[in-house]
């Protein structure tokens, strides 16, 4: 996927599967992409901060980290691994809690060093524009395929990245369907853009 793709997310389905191992190896195919590992870390400072090392280690580029577990343990990682923080979630149970302090956290998280962006649904167009109004940093939207949304349809609301997983992991020829996928990201992100009045 190297030169295709801008990043691979790696899950706990790779890290379980195969320890840090299974993530090095990832790594290691990808050197030119982007490896973020959403592991959606939520402990205390100090294990967190350990969770971060690890990945670090096995050569992650950044971490996902949940925002409501608070500012200490955000930094904590984010001072070991740059880090992408969990503003709400794209399934339906995020809405009884996640949705009414998303913006508080990216208001909390705004300032630390080391915090690279934030996520926020694809599945659910008003709440990711909200989250992609409240911040400069990049926003990463999952949800797209599997979960509902359309590729493209982040994008066109704001977002800097659509997490899409499934859509190419279980094609019948995934590197056709990444290259397909990029097409469309390619033209949302032209059709979202202001026209040059020039």
């Amino acid at each position: 996927m190297d030169g295709i793709v801008d990043g691979v997310k790696v899950g706990y389905e790779v890290v379980l599967g195969g320890g840090l191992e299974a993530l090095a190896e990832v790594a290691n195919v990808v050197s030119e992409s982007f490896v973020l590992v959403d592991l959606k870390t939520a402990d205390i400072p100090y294990v967190s901060a350990s969770i971060a090392e690890g990945l670090k280690e096995a050569g992650a580029d950044a971490m996902i980290v949940h925002g409501f577990v608070g500012r200490d343990t955000v930094e904590a990682c984010a001072g070991v691994l740059p880090t992408v923080v969990v503003a709400t979630m794209s399934h339906e149970g995020a809405k009884m809690f996640y949705d009414g302090v998303k913006l508080e956290v990216v208001r909390m998280c705004e300032d630390i060093e080391g915090v690279v962006g934030f996520v926020a649904p694809a599945t659910r167009p008003s709440v990711l524009r909200e989250v992609v109004e409240a911040t400069d940093k990049p926003v990463f939207s999952p949800g797209v395929g599997a979960q509902g949304a359309e590729p493209g349809s982040a994008i066109a609301v704001g977002a800097s990245f659509e997490i899409v997983g499934r859509l190419i992991i279980r094609a019948d020829d995934p590197v056709t369907a990444a290259k397909e996928l990029v097409d469309v990201l390619g033209e949302a992100m032209r059709s979202s853009r202001p026209s040059d009045p020039g």
